[in-house]
């Protein structure tokens, strides 16, 4: 008897997964599907760089076995990947990166026939061909989905060998380096390496948002007073939390606050003036869920309020 698909893993959940999200995501798979394989063709193969993870073996093996396209290799590649995944990952990621790897393999078919190619400054190609890829990559994992290969092998062995997934792309990559240093010399093996790393820099902003925040954790005896002072002349929320000095045992505050790193120099000013001794730590946050005022120019509501635009 086959095993159930395991209930937190089915990729819904009480309330149904909205049809217009779905939407969004398809439209940013096929956005950064097409965006990729575009890069690939125009500034990767015509200059004989590889990819990364599976699109880089793909190439390899399309080096050897010119008469089968990339495209194809692509997907035989990733068909085992995905049986592999179908009962040991969400079903909506399965589905988004089961049309990720069609529309590319497919797109890598076919785009060849109409792009150019750009043969002229192998440096450029690798940069401009590595923010491409990144980009493409990152819009498809954004939309929760993937482009397969070392994807899907990384969050399974994540979850069963506590292996992160950066750890299994760094090792593909580096035997795919390996290889084309062999193959196509190691010209183009460092060319490679390049674009790689400018591919996987730019897969992280997309990823994690250009837009990053700080994080404020403040240690004060004048709690009131700089919370008073955050929240009226700059608009941030603040939590404040009891604490201890470690060595004085002098009864303090916590205060923490997020803000935009172009509200970060007077809030240090403003902190120095009400409580020289206060001690802070200054952490970046890729992401904020929840209740942040993009502007400090609206209002704050009161307590009393919050509750009620909730509802």
């Amino acid at each position: 008897m086959p095993k159930a698909r395991p209930a937190g893993k089915s990729g819904s959940s009480s309330q149904p997964y909205p049809f217009r999200k779905h939407l969004r995501n398809f439209f940013l798979i096929t956005l950064g599907s097409l965006i990729s394989s575009a890069a690939y063709v125009i500034f990767v193969s015509a200059n004989g760089l590889l990819a990364g993870g599976v699109w880089g073996v793909a190439a390899i093996c399309n080096h050897f076995l010119p008469v089968l396209p990339m495209g194809l290799f692509v997907f035989l590649l990733n068909l085992p990947l995905l049986f592999w995944g179908w009962r040991r990952l969400s079903l909506r990621f399965v589905l988004y990166t089961v049309y990720a790897v069609l529309l590319q393999s497919g797109l890598l078919l076919f785009l060849p026939a109409y792009l150019p190619r750009y043969c002229n400054e192998p440096l450029l190609a690798c940069l401009f061909g590595g923010l491409l890829l990144g980009l493409g990559g990152g819009l498809v994992v954004r939309a929760h989905g993937s482009g397969g290969g070392t994807d899907i092998v990384g969050i399974i062995l994540k979850d069963k060998y506590d292996i992160s997934v950066g750890s299994i792309s760094l090792t593909v990559n580096a035997v795919v380096v390996l290889l084309a240093g062999f193959i196509f010399g190691f010209e183009p093996a460092m060319y490679t390496m390049v674009e790689l790393y400018v591919n996987s820099v730019v897969f992280n902003q997309v990823l994690e948002g250009l837009n990053r925040k700080r994080t404020l954790l403040i240690v004060t005896e004048h709690g009131e007073a700089l919370a008073e002072r955050l929240l009226h002349e700059f608009g941030r929320g603040v939590t404040m939390l009891p604490a201890e000095g470690g060595y004085t045992h002098r009864p303090k505050q916590l205060l923490i606050c997020v803000l935009s790193r172009f509200e970060l120099a007077g809030v240090k000013e403003a902190i120095h003036q009400v409580d020289p001794a206060a001690f802070i730590s200054i952490s970046e946050t890729h992401e904020v869920v929840g209740r942040f005022r993009k502007s400090r120019e609206l209002p704050l509501p009161m307590p009393g309020e919050i509750s009620q635009k909730v509802d």
